[in-house]
Formats: structure tokens, C-alpha cells, sequence
């Protein structure tokens, strides 16, 4: 579509420029190419519109996902302060995506798709509070990226010395989670049946 209103849009400014210079009313011809050339902008703008719609829906979950927190400090208090927060983020995180049943391909390929389309998005004749919205929920995106990736860092240099992983008991997948649910069960009906309340 773009390709074809960049050559009607040239014939069109050929035409206005011509239709100035010599002071007249479009000829039928004329003004048919104008109409189409309007016509194919609104449908333009319809489907950008419609594009930004979908990509609000879709990475709607991102909005609100802040920056890792990081620390310089020496102090070992405080570091382990971070390490936690940043585990309970990702954790909220990954019970967000299961309990919206949202799929991380989906997302990735919804948060690849706005950043490909972005800047005709904003060419568009389309809502600039929506175009912040969508701003925002690619930035998020790129937060959930570093939240995971800085607590994996800090889980590999635990491991490095010696120490527990952040994220070595959750289960992340739905059937870790469904295991897990079963230990605890088992356990549960262990300790009644040995007598332990």
C-alpha cells in the first residue's frame, strides 16, 4: 500500500502544482486521482490504526514492569535486599504469564512486531497518548528482559560460589509447578497418616 500512495502521491503533487500554476479546477481525471489518493490515506490510516490497537492488546501485561533494582553497595544486607526484590519480581512476573496464560513466543513476537512498525505508527494520523502507551509497554518489555537476565547473572554467580540459587526451587513451568503441587500434597497426607497434624 505504501508503495503504491508514494507513486499516486507524486502524480498528486504534480497535479495540485500544475492546477496552481495555471489557476483552474481538477479535470474529472484529475479529481478522480485526487479521491483515490484521499481514499487509499484513510484506509492507510484505518490499518494503522487497527495495528496500534492490536499491539496495545497484546502487550498490555508489560505496562507496568519497572527497571531491575540494582546496588552499589558493599554492604552485604543491602545486596541481598536486591537480590530478593529482583527474585519476587520475577516471580509475580512468571505468575502473571500463567495465570493470563500468556506464551512468551506471543510476546516476543507481538513486542518484535511494534518495534518494527513503530515509526509508521507515529507517521500515522494516529492518538500520540496511544503512541506513549505503546511506549511504555516496550519499555517494560525491555525491563522483563533485564529483570530476567540480572537475576540469572546473580544465579550463576552464586552457583559460582558455592551459594544457593535465587530461582533454583521455583518451578516455572506448568508441569514443575504441578509436581511441586504433588510433593507437597504427598507430604501432607504423610505427616496425617504418621500421625502429625
Amino acid at each position: 500500500m505504501d508503495r503504491q500512495l508514494l507513486e499516486i502521491n507524486q502524480h498528486c503533487r504534480a497535479v495540485k502544482n500544475q492546477l496552481l500554476k495555471e489557476r483552474r479546477k481538477a479535470t474529472p481525471e484529475e479529481q478522480q486521482l485526487l479521491v483515490e489518493f484521499a481514499t487509499l490515506i484513510a484506509e492507510r490510516n484505518e490499518v494503522r490504526k487497527s495495528q496500534l490497537d492490536a499491539l496495545l492488546v497484546a502487550l498490555a501485561p508489560m505496562q507496568d514492569i519497572r527497571a531491575p533494582r540494582t546496588t552499589t553497595s558493599g554492604y552485604s544486607m543491602v545486596q541481598g535486599d536486591v537480590m530478593q526484590h529482583n527474585r519476587r519480581e520475577l516471580i509475580k512476573l512468571r505468575q502473571m504469564f500463567a495465570d493470563n496464560k500468556i506464551e512468551r513466543s506471543v510476546l516476543d513476537a507481538n513486542y518484535a512486531r511494534a518495534e518494527r512498525r513503530l515509526e509508521s505508527l507515529k507517521k500515522g494520523n494516529t492518538d500520540d497518548r496511544q503512541i506513549e502507551r505503546l511506549e511504555r509497554m516496550m519499555h517494560g518489555y525491555q525491563n522483563m528482559l533485564a529483570l530476567e537476565q540480572i537475576v540469572k547473572s546473580t544465579d550463576d554467580q552464586l552457583e559460582r560460589l558455592g551459594a544457593p540459587r535465587l530461582m533454583a526451587s521455583i518451578p516455572t513451568t506448568a508441569e514443575e509447578r504441578r509436581q511441586s503441587l504433588e510433593k507437597e500434597r504427598d507430604a501432607h497426607q504423610e505427616a496425617l497418616d504418621n500421625g502429625y497434624y
